[in-house]
């Protein structure tokens, strides 16, 4: 799985309250899909924290302020790469 994101596209672990990173899934599965990934998932600490991005509701906060349009635009950059 990819590992792109920026300071811009982060949110904390429901689990542990770590930075999460936002990923696109490269499995034959869920190709294309946007999810969120714990960076304590990496570690011997691991909280294993994942969240799938629910692009509808991205879509409909499109407006919300400045962060939530910067991972709208990416999302919608994924999908037009998907499609």
């Amino acid at each position: 799985m990819s590992s792109s994101s920026s300071p811009a596209q982060t949110k904390r672990c429901q689990y542990c309250g770590a930075a999460m990173v936002l990923q696109v899934s490269k499995s034959d599965k869920n190709r294309g899909k946007p999810f969120w990934k714990c960076l304590t998932s990496y570690g011997a600490t691991s909280c294993n924290g994942f969240e799938w991005v629910d692009v509808t509701s991205a879509e409909a906060d499109q407006q919300a302020d400045t962060y939530d349009a910067t991972v709208l635009n990416m999302l919608k950059s994924i999908k037009d790469l998907v499609d």
